[in-house]
């Protein structure tokens, strides 16, 4: 008889629970990946800002720079590093949707969270299933963000929310394969799932970014980087908007409060991957022990030559025993 799911809030406070007691050690996995999207974004708006400022100055001073092409050059090299830096962590925080789900597998086995570069090895081992996984869902959300597929493509999004967990821990799908597996495990679970999801959603989307602003707001870090947005964008042509008063200052206040999103957005992705992560063992668990009670009951009567495949098992799936010998290593040794 195969045991009742945990409930989600058992599941979402098992995960608030890891996530705050490794929390330097998942602040510290994510810092390139969340501060490097910004800092390589600050470097290719900064720069190429401070260029525009300063054109007529350098043009005094270099009389090269009136040739258009060497113009167009050197904005071009002043926006590369910039550029590098923001793809590298771009593409950090995408193996960190896997590499998460790894670490999470890793703590529940040793009681430790260790060794980055191993758990991200995990999706860059399967480089191309992975890179096709990240393209397929992102044509999805491109067509969720559709107004006319808002609800369809909600709907959709709960079905699909375990597919980076199967691609951590299951073999043998292709890319479409992931979703139809996330979907076969949350058929039977969607309101469970979505319950969970909106509990997820809150602490992440509302309450903690809610939390970094009133932080901000007593350094008084939230005055100064609006008024260094409101700068920037002093810069731009606003004629066209003034009229649906959409001022300079409007808009650096805007930025600053999605600045303040993304970063806790980034900084809480390990919750949400550790909570998945749980979630799928809890639902994966149980849906693969159901497959297996009804042949038991035949199989006393008649027996077959056929030896009968065995049903995925995540108890049963160890992490990489290299994995596991480093977790005996002290922090600093890796």
């Amino acid at each position: 008889m195969a045991k009742e799911n945990k409930n989600f809030l058992i599941i979402f406070f098992e995960s608030l629970k890891i996530y705050c007691v490794n929390i330097h050690k998942f602040l510290l996995y994510m810092a390139f990946p969340v501060l490097g999207q910004i800092l390589g974004l600050f470097m290719v708006f900064g720069l190429t800002f401070w260029f525009s400022q300063n054109y007529q100055d350098l043009l005094i001073k270099y009389p090269a720079l009136n040739d258009m092409s060497t113009t167009m050059i050197c904005t071009v090299i002043m926006v590369i590093p910039g550029l590098l830096i923001f793809m590298k962590a771009f593409w950090d925080y995408l193996i960190a949707y896997s590499a998460l789900n790894s670490m999470t597998q890793g703590y529940i086995n040793t009681g430790r969270i260790y060794d980055f570069k191993a758990h991200n090895d995990v999706a860059l081992q399967k480089t191309f299933s992975f890179v096709a996984l990240w393209f397929l869902f992102g044509l999805f959300t491109l067509l969720a963000v559709i107004p006319i597929f808002w609800v369809l493509g909600l709907i959709f999004f709960i079905y699909f929310v375990l597919i980076f967990q199967v691609f951590t821990f299951e073999t043998g799908h292709s890319p479409v394969g992931y979703f139809k597996r996330s979907f076969e495990i949350i058929k039977t679970n969607f309101a469970k799932t979505f319950f969970l999801m909106l509990l997820l959603g809150l602490v992440s989307y509302i309450l903690f970014p809610a939390g970094l602003s009133v932080i901000f707001d007593y350094l008084n870090i939230t005055s100064f980087l609006s008024k260094v947005f409101e700068n920037w964008v002093f810069t731009l042509p606003m004629e066209a908007l003034e009229p649906f008063g959409i001022t300079p200052s409007l808009l650096g206040a805007q930025i600053e409060k999605q600045l303040v999103l993304f970063l806790m957005i980034g900084f809480t992705l390990p919750l949400r991957s550790v909570c998945w992560t749980l979630w799928y063992k809890n639902l994966a668990d149980n849906n693969a022990k159901n497959k297996e009670a009804k042949p038991r009951k035949k199989s006393i009567k008649k027996k077959t030559d056929k030896e009968i495949p065995k049903t995925f098992k995540i108890e049963k799936r160890g992490i990489d025993p290299e994995i596991i010998r480093r977790a005996r290593l002290e922090d600093d040794e890796y």
